[in-house]
């Protein structure tokens, strides 16, 4: 089966690969089919995989989905899937727009 598999970086380059896997490939096997576990640009996230392999995604600390949904690592891939790679939050969404419209406010006034 076909997939693809996606990542930026924090530094802003971008990732893509498409793979030929077996059916019921997980998407951890995936991963380790791009190479990238063994690159240095990528020894956090390879070490998280390890911490993480079978553990249930969270809504804040989790790393890697399809098509923009948490899965766990040992999820089997379906045909065309886009395995995809999120990069850790350095700030909270809510916190970044209070700042915003704080600075916002403060330049107005």
């Amino acid at each position: 089966m076909r997939i693809s598999v996606a990542c930026v970086t924090a530094d802003l380059q971008q990732y893509y690969t498409e793979l030929d896997l077996a059916v019921g490939a997980t998407i951890y096997e995936a991963l380790l089919a791009t190479g990238w576990l063994d690159d240095a640009k990528f020894a956090d996230f390879a070490t998280w995989c390890v911490q993480n392999r079978t553990n249930e995604p969270n809504h804040k600390a989790w790393r890697v989905g399809i098509f923009s949904q948490k899965k766990r690592l040992d999820t089997p891939l379906a045909e065309g899937d886009r395995v995809e790679i999120y990069r850790p939050l350095n700030i909270e969404p809510m916190a970044k727009r209070k700042a915003l419209s704080k600075k916002s406010r403060s330049e107005r006034s």
